[in-house]
């Protein structure tokens, strides 16, 4: 084993194991507190090697490490919100002391805020995979039970028509109302931009019932505006259809096509460079100040389909258009389509008795 003096004074260890080479600063420039560390930093090497002991990380650097292995998702963004979030219910200890009992707080504690099962869930899932990545990169981990989050995920909240109408209102590109406290510092056309692109964007969610990632990420060459169509691309499920356009999308993407921003997205970030992103919050402001409760933007999708099904529209042929690749999770909506059953039934009854 050897010490070496740096210009600074301070001792750098250096010794060889198996052929390997290890160092680290001794943070001293005492020789023999220096030694002291040199020794211990040697056992824990042989220590490692003889009795298979794994490297430690705490949890925060493990959280980040596991966010970095995301890196190249497409919903990077909103693993990263989700890990913060994390981050702000745990100490910064490491990992392998974390227990069930830690998790199973953290659980009560969103609950007791009224977070909805679904958050509380993502979290876990976040937690969860951290764990298992740092087991996969050879670091100590906890054994932990994760607690199961029941997930109602039968919910449908699909807009009525006045509420349409009220949310519209509001998005509305030229709605004075967001221009009479504008500050000689706005730049009012880069928030004319950003509100066409919120009602476009809202056009498009409630006519084609796609999800928010993929009319945000839309490319010019998926969409033909000389047959009215759009190629409709799923990597969640992996698969892709080619729905026809209402007339308002057609107007939304014609008009988005002859002020073409970029070349390749049909919506863009800020920098007008990039594919927008999970960006919703003035859309959610909007449904808010439209005086409509317990909507979200994935809602959207669940008004298409129910519009669907409650105008004629069976269930596996909504499957289809919504690209569910297990129809089972279409179901959801098979009452709207046993109560249209029903009111064709009455019609017939009427016809064949008049």
């Amino acid at each position: 084993m050897t010490l070496i003096k740096q210009k600074s004074g301070i001792f750098q260890v250096r010794f060889m194991v198996d052929g390997k080479t290890y160092q680290k600063s001794s943070q001293s420039k005492n020789k023999a507190k220096a030694q002291q560390v040199e020794r211990q930093y040697h056992q824990e090497i042989l220590d490692k090697k003889l009795l298979g002991t794994k490297d430690s990380i705490n949890l925060y650097s493990a959280l980040d490490t596991f966010l970095t292995s995301k890196i190249a998702l497409k919903s990077y963004d909103d693993i990263a919100n989700k890990v913060r979030g994390v981050k702000l219910y745990f100490d910064d200890k490491p990992l392998h002391e974390l227990s069930t009992s830690d998790v199973e707080h953290y659980v009560l504690t969103r609950r007791q805020e009224g977070r909805a099962a679904q958050t509380i869930e993502h979290g876990i899932i976040q937690l969860r995979g951290c764990v298992e990545y740092m087991d996969r990169l050879d670091y100590q981990v906890p054994i932990i039970k994760f607690p199961k989050i029941k997930v109602q995920n039968q919910r449908i909240r699909s807009l009525s028509r006045d509420e349409e109408i009220r949310l519209l209102a509001e998005l509305v590109p030229d709605n004075t109302k967001y221009y009479k406290k504008l500050t000689p510092f706005t730049d009012k056309p880069e928030l004319m931009k950003q509100r066409q692109d919120n009602w476009d964007l809202v056009i498009m969610l409630l006519d084609i019932g796609a999800r928010y990632s993929e009319i945000a990420e839309l490319t010019w060459q998926q969409v033909d505006l000389k047959e009215k169509t759009i190629l409709l691309k799923r990597s969640k499920t992996n698969n892709e259809a080619v729905l026809y356009m209402s007339n308002r999308v057609y107007q939304v993407l014609k008009s988005r096509n002859d002020k073409k921003v970029h070349h390749k997205w049909v919506f863009t970030d800020k920098s007008g460079n990039n594919p927008r992103k999970h960006s919703t919050i003035a859309i959610r402001r909007a449904i808010l100040n439209a005086g409509i409760e317990d909507f979200r933007v994935h809602d959207f999708r669940h008004t298409c389909a129910s519009r669907l099904v409650q105008n004629g529209m069976t269930v596996q042929e909504t499957a289809h258009i919504l690209g569910h690749s297990n129809i089972a999770t279409t179901m959801r909506y098979a009452h709207l389509e046993k109560n249209q059953v029903a009111e064709k039934m009455k019609a017939v009854i009427d016809r064949f008795n008049d």
